[in-house]
């Protein structure tokens, strides 16, 4: 990616087709700015955020680590009603215009992956993933065919050694398709550990920038900008009563923690909490709040930001701020949430076209947008969307899979 920060792309990826993987059957699902992905306990939010992660992390490790690290093809391929033989992820994106004066770009990355191939004596070959199709597709918007597209189209027959990197790792320092890599690979998924939110962690020159588990929570702080600060202070604030300024605690210190203070009565010194003594709702908004509005992603160098059940520990009181935070963060950078609580969306500036409404039908995840019935009973005052989501009423609108046709011309391997 260029040396200067990029505008972040709004939204980055702008589509997700996905078929096959884990619970997911089919999906066909458009995303904004803001997005959630609102459903029951198991409904399959979870693994369509993870089937974004797999794309980052194929790309970054290789797509055999990625299946590794999620327990094998069994954990990976849908089983029900029938085992598939194959799943496939498919992303359409936009690219920011860079440098700034240029168009910006759009397009897809797909890959489609398999069980290792079984030999004739029964062993299983390759390295425990088998590539069948890698595509991407590059172009300014409304390109004529042809017209300043950059385009592959990897088959691949089994050579173990090619597949441990996909192509598009391979073209990683290769421009157009360089600005992509950098992207896909920088979406961050934030699934923060109670433990490593609370933990110190060291000051060193290298400290700074949040981690996925919410590891470095105190030195992300310290890097935070003043207005970043401020803003963070400020909704923390309006989620914890009393809260008059989120930090670091001292950073010239060896090791740095989470620090708030509160404001006292009659001109007092403001108490202060280091994140060892704060609660498990305060130490998680904290981190919510750093992982939206840390640097890299206000700068465009993150270009995605997924949360899991931003909700939790939070009092339902707290959603409006929680909402008004994912909403102003997502001016800066896409933002994709899962939750269990419509409580979000309980109040008149909701927009519920941001809802994605995620069931378990059989086993098996459909995600669509809200149904209009749902739409016209929220509108008309006659239910909540939380009334409806608790008595099961709230159902996704599905069309009908559509096939993703394989694209003429590029390279094939």
């Amino acid at each position: 990616m260029s040396s200067t920060a990029p505008p972040s792309p709004m939204p980055f990826i702008t589509r997700v087709r996905i078929e096959n993987y884990r619970s997911i059957a089919h999906c066909d699902v458009a995303l904004g700015r803001f997005t959630v992905l609102l459903g029951l306990n198991a409904a399959g939010k979870s693994n369509f955020l993870d089937a974004l992660r797999f794309v980052r992390d194929a790309l970054l490790n290789g797509p055999a680590e990625a299946v590794a690290a999620r327990g094998g093809w069994e954990e990976v391929l849908r089983r029900v009603p029938e085992p598939a033989d194959s799943c496939r992820i498919s992303l359409d994106f936009q690219l920011p215009a860079i440098p700034h004066d240029a168009k910006p770009r759009v397009g897809r990355y797909e890959i489609t992956l398999a069980p290792p191939a079984v030999s004739r004596e029964g062993r299983e070959g390759g390295p425990g993933v088998r590539v069948q199709r890698e595509f991407c597709e590059i172009h300014p918007p409304g390109a004529k065919v042809g017209a300043g597209v950059e385009r592959f189209s990897m088959r691949y027959a089994g050579n173990e050694r090619r597949q441990k990197l996909l192509a598009l790792s391979r073209r990683s320092e290769t421009e157009p398709f360089a600005d992509l890599h950098a992207a896909l690979t920088g979406m961050f998924f934030y699934n923060p550990d109670l433990a490593k939110l609370r933990k110190a962690s060291p000051n060193t020159p290298t400290a700074g920038a949040l981690r996925e588990g919410g590891d470095e929570l105190g030195p992300a702080l310290a890097t935070l900008g003043e207005e970043e600060r401020e803003r963070v202070s400020q909704y923390l604030g309006a989620i914890v009563p009393g809260v008059v300024e989120v930090g670091p605690t001292d950073p010239s210190a060896d090791y740095i923690a989470a620090r708030i203070s509160f404001a006292t009565d009659g001109g007092a010194e403001p108490h202060t909490f280091r994140a060892e003594s704060m609660s498990e709702g305060t130490i998680r908004a904290i981190g919510l709040l750093t992982a939206l509005f840390q640097p890299d992603a206000r700068e465009g160098w993150i270009p995605l930001v997924a949360v899991e059940e931003p909700e939790l520990a939070l009092h339902p009181l707290a959603a409006g701020a929680l909402y008004d935070a994912l909403t102003e963060a997502s001016e800066h950078v896409q933002v994709l949430a899962t939750t269990q609580s419509a409580e979000l969306f309980d109040r008149k500036e909701a927009d519920l076209s941001a809802i994605r409404v995620v069931a378990a039908e059989h086993g098996v995840t459909v995600i669509g947008e809200v149904d209009p019935v749902s739409r016209s009973i929220v509108a008309d005052g006659l239910a909540t969307t939380a009334e409806l989501l608790r008595s099961d009423q709230l159902r996704p609108v599905v069309d009908p899979p559509a096939r993703l046709d394989e694209q003429p011309g590029g390279e094939e391997e």
